[in-house]
């Protein structure tokens, strides 16, 4: 359950990973960079639950960013293995053509479906989608660019795509986007950008500023939970509770 955002800046690019996740799953640990087997650099959040991360940034600009995929049942096994493992796995490899071809190489059987967008610093990249039982053939993606997720089944949330659209038409600056990342629609917060429903709400807004010739800042920002601007249900949840 996710939102991830890409837009150009004037030198670089902004992704945005809003993280949308159950009542019930800890804090995600800090994020920290870590020194990679080449020598490369690179940051990303852990999974306090089951490990792995749902997004990373390189020094030299890559980032990837991991979307569960929520699909009716097609026959696929049941899952046994963490998504989370497969930004760590792939991060290191020259480019996101290399990481996706890599993965394309790697046995996913008992993983759940998942789309992994792998960009340049630019940007500019793919997305792969992996549906249980196989993995699909790289689609381009340019900023701007949007994709979102949903446990209430992918198709629920499809509606945040034109929103995006809408409000990236008069330009896709830094201000437009991060509002966008707080946009909920007040009668259907189960659907927003900014996620609230009794199960799950939105927990994260990861943040990836990508300047060319810097290493990429990153920024988590925690979003409190039963707050009335970031989790409207849970703040009724709460009341109803003291009442």
């Amino acid at each position: 359950m996710c939102t991830v955002t890409v837009i150009r800046t004037d030198d670089g690019c902004r992704v945005m990973h809003a993280r949308d996740e159950q009542r019930t799953r800890r804090e995600g640990l800090a994020a920290r960079w870590r020194t990679l087997g080449s020598g490369r650099r690179a940051i990303w959040p852990t999974d306090a639950d089951a490990g792995g991360t749902w997004v990373a940034a390189r020094d030299d600009g890559v980032v990837l960013a991991l979307l569960n995929r929520n699909i009716p049942d097609n026959g696929r096994p049941t899952p046994i293995r963490s998504r989370g493992a497969i930004i760590p796995a792939l991060v290191d490899l020259g480019s996101p053509e290399a990481m996706l071809a890599r993965l394309d190489e790697t046995d996913l059987a008992g993983v759940a479906p998942f789309r992994l967008l792998a960009i340049d610093r630019s940007g500019a990249g793919s997305v792969v989608t992996f549906d249980g039982l196989g993995l699909s053939a790289p689609v381009p993606s340019v900023p701007p660019s949007c994709l979102a997720s949903s446990g209430l089944g992918d198709e629920r949330v499809q509606v945040r795509l034109p929103l995006f659209d809408e409000m990236m038409a008069l330009g896709a600056t830094p201000e437009r986007q991060s509002a966008y990342h707080r946009h909920r629609w007040e009668d259907r917060p189960e659907c927003s950008v900014l996620m609230s429903r009794r199960d799950a709400r939105t927990v994260s807004i990861t943040t990836i500023e990508v300047t060319r010739g810097r290493e990429p800042v990153f920024a988590v920002e925690e979003l409190p939970e039963g707050a009335g601007w970031c989790d409207p249900v849970g703040a009724e949840m709460a009341g109803s509770a003291g009442a």
